[in-house]
């Protein structure tokens, strides 16, 4: 056998390998999912593990593919299925996983810290209309992907993480509807269609495109302190040029 025989046949067995780990995984994705959610109307009773034959897993209720031919999961979308449980970390397996929607559900509990490396390479996360509850964590601004973010009608509390104004991708955005408190993040300029209707019905939120937020004292904060940070800063040198020329 040659050189290069031998080499294309060891590269060849290392593809195979990898994609079906591959598969292996999004396989047991969907097992972990399944065995961590209640479902009470049956909706799922299709996520059967026995077939086994290639692409099985495409045809589940809710599961799309990248391709009919694999076990590779695209997006799991379950909307108003009347699931139950907890955010499912079992999710971390469908690694190319890039729309998750389990909005007008049950869910409840708090969203894993960790949830960028759950779902990393997502591009639309829908949790609207559950019961979650807690503050937001600061890692969803790590999945950098994101174009649709929608949290409303659920029960976060606490403050917006400021850094979900890195998320320069986005052009649906929504916590409306939730107990949140304190100032919004600042948007970048391509996300500027996130309007008043994103923030609606929280307690206490505020900053652009809301009204201003006021300390206790009654003075505007963010933006009042930090325009007039900037303004001394500015006109600092030009008050000592103007003190030095009617001194001289």
């Amino acid at each position: 056998m040659s050189i290069i025989t031998v080499v294309a046949t060891c590269l060849w067995f290392l593809l195979v390998s990898s994609f079906t780990g591959a598969n292996e995984a999004n396989v047991n994705c969907l097992k972990s999912i399944i065995s961590q959610v209640e479902d009470p109307n049956g909706y799922l009773s299709n996520w059967q593990f026995r077939n086994q034959t290639v692409g099985f897993i495409c045809k589940f209720c809710g599961v799309t593919c990248w391709h009919d031919d694999e076990n590779r999961v695209l997006s799991i979308r379950l909307p108003g299925y009347g699931l139950k449980g907890e955010f499912p970390l079992g999710i971390e397996l469908c690694q190319d996983l890039t729309g998750l929607d389990l909005s007008r559900n049950n869910f409840s509990g708090t969203l894993p810290s960790n949830i960028s490396d759950l779902i990393t390479l997502a591009t639309i996360l829908d949790l609207s209309h559950n019961q979650f509850s807690g503050e937001m964590p600061v890692g969803l601004s790590n999945i950098s992907f994101l174009n649709s973010l929608l949290l409303q009608q659920n029960q976060f509390t606490g403050r917006l993480p400021p850094q979900l104004g890195s998320l320069t991708r986005l052009t649906k955005f929504s916590v409306a509807d939730n107990l949140l408190t304190g100032p919004v993040p600042i948007f970048s300029e391509t996300t500027s269609r996130i309007g008043v209707e994103s923030f609606a019905n929280n307690p206490s939120l505020c900053g652009q495109p809301l009204e201003a937020c006021v300390d206790r004292s009654g003075e505007m904060i963010r933006l009042g302190k930090i325009g007039a940070a900037i303004g001394a800063a500015l006109f600092a040198p030009v008050g000592a040029g103007l003190g030095w020329f009617f001194l001289n």
